[in-house]
């Protein structure tokens, strides 16, 4: 008997976007329930392009979204129950937003060495929950060392920018499918998912692009 083809799933993301946090936990949990072979391929799309390496965030989601401190401990409070639903430590008074391109390179050169899915659990972990700065050469290169790569190799990937085009051609192919913002999802080429869907949805999903 012929072997079913995998289903081809590419995920669009940012370390810094929360609900690709989030998404990215719902969609482990649907797919370790789907009976089914998957190829999940990874892909890049830096959320806030131009951003500098160091800011205030509070400071700028008041200038530029109108949100006072006030707004901002609601919106955080609720996002930190979301999270918290997936199992997920989210500690939003520690993070330190920054500049994601660069971290977003070294996910592609840990793909090549096949470390990709660790050190983005990683990145995910230090941002969301550990507080750890993800936009400087030396702060990434630590937290690549966690997950065994080796330093001396990505700081070479990273000082070359051998994968900066890489990063910025995900984005464009996104934009050219009609993303807006990430999480986003496409199943084999034909069905898109925008946005951090519920694990039961996506296990319906699934199904339904497995039996098309």
């Amino acid at each position: 008997m012929q072997e079913s083809r995998p289903m081809r799933i590419e995920v669009w993301s940012d370390v810094q976007c929360v609900w690709c946090y989030v998404g990215d936990a719902r969609w482990k949990k649907a797919l370790a329930e789907f009976p089914g072979p998957v190829d999940v391929v990874h892909r890049s799309f830096e959320l806030q392009p131009g951003f500098p390496v160091e800011f205030d965030a509070r400071e700028y989601l008041e200038a530029n979204r109108g949100m006072d401190a006030t707004e901002q401990e609601r919106v955080f409070a609720a996002m930190k129950k979301t999270a918290a639903a997936e199992g997920l430590r989210y500690e939003p008074e520690s993070i330190r937003p920054t500049n994601s391109h660069l971290a977003l390179e070294l996910l592609h050169y840990a793909e090549t060495v096949g470390a990709r899915a660790a050190l983005s659990d990683r990145l995910y972990a230090a941002y969301f929950a550990e507080g750890r700065h993800i936009g400087t050469m030396e702060s990434l290169l630590d937290l690549a060392a966690d997950v065994g790569i080796d330093v001396a190799s990505a700081r070479r990937a990273l000082e070359s920018r051998e994968f900066a085009e890489a990063v910025d051609r995900d984005a464009a192919t996104a934009h050219q499918l009609g993303a807006r913002g990430v999480p986003f999802v496409v199943i084999d080429g034909a069905y898109a998912i925008p946005g951090a869907v519920e694990v039961d949805q996506l296990k319906s999903i699934l199904d339904q692009v497995a039996n098309a």
